[in-house]
């Protein structure tokens, strides 16, 4: 019966994934072909669309407020880093119509660095200083405008247990830095349903917005990052 399961999950996988790529590149070259056409203020619309679909296609995130007023604009959202999908689900389920930090060579791919290079992603390359900081600069620059809300998963990979990894500091360094509060997300049960593996389980799982954290309250960026991935940690593990 074990095995069944497990054959079972397996071709119901390749089976998502291949419906999912389908979708993924048919609409992403679409909207792409489309933002070219309608004007820039309907960007968001597109990209929120473009979300929405490839997310709910094979999951349900149930979002929860742990504090109903509503949040201040802009905002930093930090977020643990569980899956391929984060970016379309945050997407999808953020308000502010985030964009955040992205790996430089996520940009070279094809259908997805297309969408990411087309809609205001911020490409960072980790071992380049110079990079760093113009990636940095481009975040003030759109907090201070109030553009949109950033999203920042300081992580900066996807975990491999389900486990919280250490935070770097630049999420924190940039709070501080433009007096933005930080706005912690979890996404909880999620990793039971994307990881790593190749198993895709569809299904629910909860998108937990808590509170903003002001950046006056913490004395360097180390203190604030152990702050908010304690937030994120005891959320995770609440039964």
């Amino acid at each position: 019966m074990i095995l069944f399961k497990k054959i079972f999950l397996f071709i119901l996988s390749v089976i998502l994934w291949t419906y999912w790529w389908i979708l993924a590149i048919v609409f992403i070259s679409s909207i792409i072909i489309i933002s070219y056409i309608i004007p820039k203020k309907y960007h968001n619309n597109v990209v929120v669309f473009l979300c929405s679909l490839l997310t709910y296609s094979i999951f349900s995130p149930k979002v929860k407020y742990k504090e109903k007023k509503e949040l201040p604009y802009p905002v930093i959202f930090v977020a643990n880093h569980v899956s391929f999908f984060d970016l379309f689900i945050s997407g999808s389920v953020l308000p502010g119509n985030p964009r955040g930090l992205e790996s430089v060579d996520h940009f070279k791919k094809p259908f997805y660095g297309w969408f990411l290079k087309r809609f205001d992603e911020i490409p960072i390359d980790l071992g380049n200083r110079k990079s760093i900081v113009n990636s940095f600069n481009k975040i003030m620059e759109i907090l201070k405008n109030k553009e949109r809300n950033i999203l920042i998963m300081p992580e900066g990979h996807r975990t491999f247990d389900g486990e919280v990894g250490d935070f770097k500091t630049g999420a924190f360094y940039l709070s501080r830095k433009s007096t933005i509060p930080v706005v912690p997300v979890v996404y909880k049960g999620l990793f039971e349903r994307a990881n790593r593996s190749i198993l895709l389980k569809p299904g629910k799982f909860d998108v937990i917005i808590l509170p903003p954290v002001y950046p006056e309250n913490f004395t360097n960026d180390d203190q604030m990052a152990v702050h908010i991935k304690n937030l994120i940690n005891d959320e995770l593990n609440k039964k």
